[in-house]
């Protein structure tokens, strides 16, 4: 079981290096990297300049007493010429919305379509496109099993209508006839680089019978001088970074605190927006794959990163040596417990198995695509060694995770 272990994450390793270097994919590896003493950061009056566009529309009056003499007549016109138009304005979503549905087959949409309906101001051509025009105030017809018996379902909000799909379900199969596998031995070449790596890392005598372990010093027992990005890690680090995770989350929790980091957090995301390659990465995810470093930077827009610096300091970390051993030993983490199904994923985008499924989408979407998976690798981004250390720590850092919620200073740590 051990010694799965150990050949399970050289493979992870290796899948995940691997990928990183796919064509379109890679170009969005530069914008989840973080470099704490090189990166330029904006200025919180930058961020609140180029959040001002975001602010709420200005009619021009508050009541109707100042549609009289003082109205805007400039404005007035201008909305008047607008009325008598006949051309149809395009919805800012409009596209996204028909290119959602073009790849949906036709009997999802009536968990689809009555909602819609609902939307304000919801583009005409969406709304009688066939298929989704016959769904108006209709009630699903495929109904799951386990909900099919609750009184008065038939009630429920058109926007909760997808948790009656079947599919939406545990145990759900569809009866799929397959053919049946005849059973045969693969054939395996011995690598022998494979297992010289592995015996590196797990000492075969260790599996001899009555070997017993040394209680030795060894290097992992020792904290790093002066931790850098891409300096490894060791349990000691990763001890001493649990020891301040109480505070830094009691301070991110202050109530003063909070609001300005999520304010923060909110005008940064737009201003990334504004960016080449920010543009296509859904918001937030920069904030998953990196919380710590992030937060740091945070902490230095509102000019408190001395009050956050004095928090880590009783363990010996600056700031920045805080930020990068905590991503790291997140990520070290969320590789050790990385799911089938992620590894699955990334190994059939490598292989080009959904090439032809996201040609077929607009450059738009092809780029969201490839700026989530990139963000997904980015989050696993962890050597063996760090994973080793943190093995060694795992005990004390499930605790940790379990009291605060799975949340550490506002951000989800989840393993994907």
């Amino acid at each position: 079981m051990f010694l799965r272990f150990w050949i399970g994450i050289v493979f992870l390793v290796s899948v995940l290096q691997a990928f990183s270097a796919a064509a379109g994919v890679d170009e969005f590896a530069d914008f989840f990297d973080i470099d704490l003493e090189a990166d330029d950061i904006p200025s919180k009056e930058e961020l609140e300049k180029s959040f001002e566009k975001y602010d709420e529309y200005n009619k021009k009056y508050r009541s109707f007493y100042d549609l009289l003499d003082g109205f805007d007549h400039e404005f007035q016109t201008t909305i008047a010429a607008y009325g008598m138009q006949e051309k149809r304005l395009k919805g800012e979503n409009e596209d996204l919305y028909l290119e959602f549905l073009s790849m949906i087959p036709k009997k999802y949409y009536q968990y689809i379509g009555p909602v819609l309906f609902e939307i304000p101001n919801m583009s005409e051509k969406i709304l009688n496109l066939p298929g989704i025009k016959e769904t108006k105030n209709q009630f699903p017809t495929r109904i799951a099993e386990q909900v099919k018996d609750i009184k008065n379902l038939e009630f429920v909000s058109p926007a909760y209508y997808f948790l009656l799909m079947p599919e939406a379900w545990p145990g759900y199969e569809e009866e799929i006839e397959y053919p049946k596998m005849t059973r045969y031995h693969p054939k395996v070449e011995y690598d022998p680089q494979f297992y010289a790596a592995i015996k590196k890392m797990v000492r075969p005598e260790k599996y001899m019978p009555d070997y017993q372990e040394q209680d030795k010093p060894s290097k992992s027992d020792l904290r790093t001088l002066r931790p850098t990005k891409d300096s490894l890690l060791t349990a000691a680090d990763i001890k001493a970074f649990i020891a301040t995770i109480d505070a830094v989350d009691d301070w991110a929790h202050q109530p003063e605190n909070e609001f300005w980091l999520t304010r923060i957090g909110i005008m940064w995301m737009a201003y990334e927006k504004e960016q080449e390659i920010g543009r296509y990465v859904p918001s937030g995810l920069k904030d998953l794959v990196n919380p710590c470093a992030r937060l740091v930077q945070k902490a230095r827009i509102l000019g408190k990163e001395r009050e956050l610096a004095q928090l880590v300091s009783g363990e010996g970390f600056t700031l920045n040596e805080w930020a990068y051993t905590c991503d790291k030993t997140i990520k070290a983490y969320r590789l050790a417990n990385i799911r089938r199904g992620v590894v699955q994923a990334i190994r059939e985008y490598r292989r080009g198995i959904y090439d032809d499924e996201i040609k077929g989408m607009s450059a738009y979407t092809q780029n969201v695509r490839f700026a989530t998976m990139q963000s997904i690798i980015q989050a696993h981004k962890a050597p063996l060694s760090d994973v080793l250390a943190f093995r060694k720590n795992r005990k004390d850092f499930g605790e940790k995770l379990r009291e605060k919620g799975f949340q550490f200073f506002g951000y989800p740590i989840n393993r994907y």
